[in-house]
């Protein structure tokens, strides 16, 4: 399907007619403000390819798995309440700081968060799984609920993103760099493996320091001292 790379050439055309039917069909689109695009600016000039050559990718993927798994899928694992990133242009340094910086400008129609009022008085958010006559579910990072449609008062459409503004904020500059170093990798990183104590060779079958004795100790320390 179209994708939000796409849907942004298509928006770059300036064709109102073609924006109101990409609008229609696909989802929200817009600009984003001055801020935001001196955001992008300002961190695509720290990410230089030199700097992002010199990420720890291991660490990349540990951050990531933080704060976005739960919600996106990306090398077959993760959540689903966002679009998979496997496939996206995630290459581009560009693509990935607007979309980060800026999650509301561009928001697939099958991603805009629904927010249902029930009668009890509470109010649920979710992007929608699956709907029939009776129920809707509500697809939430960390889970699925079904609601009773005989019980909603009402329900609405945002047209922002589910995912939050200003995420990478918290993060320092290094930690921004093997992030983002991570997310451009066109092949999933290698989990980190504890190191061992020089020492610890004899417990081990005497196997030599290295990647397969720590493959060893990371498999087999749960049962073994």
């Amino acid at each position: 399907g179209l994708g939000a790379f796409h849907a942004r050439q298509i928006r770059a055309l300036g064709d109102e007619e073609l924006d109101a039917r990409l609008g229609e069909v696909w989802g929200e689109i817009r600009e984003s403000d001055d801020s935001k695009r001196e955001l992008v600016a300002e961190w695509k000039e720290r990410l230089s390819d030199d700097y992002l050559a010199q990420a720890d990718l291991a660490r990349g993927r540990q951050l990531y798995a933080t704060i976005w798994a739960a919600c996106h899928r990306l090398y077959g694992e993760g959540g689903e309440t966002g679009p998979d990133l496997t496939g996206s242009n995630r290459n581009d340094l560009d693509y990935l700081l607007e979309n980060i910086f800026d999650p509301g400008a561009v928001v697939s129609a099958d991603y805009r968060m629904s927010i249902i009022e029930l009668k009890d008085g509470r109010t649920v958010t979710g992007v929608v799984a699956e709907e029939t006559d009776r129920t809707l579910v509500l697809r939430q990072a960390e889970a699925e609920i079904t609601v009773e449609k005989e019980e909603v008062a009402s329900r609405m459409t945002s047209p922002l993103s589910m995912m939050p503004e200003g995420l990478l904020l918290a993060f320092d500059e290094g930690q921004v760099r093997d992030l983002i170093a991570y997310l451009r990798t066109l092949s999933e990183t290698p989990v980190a493996l504890p190191s061992l104590p020089a020492d610890s060779g004899p417990r081990y079958g005497g196997m030599p320091a290295g990647e397969g004795r720590e493959a060893v100790y990371f498999t087999c320390r749960a049962c073994h001292a």
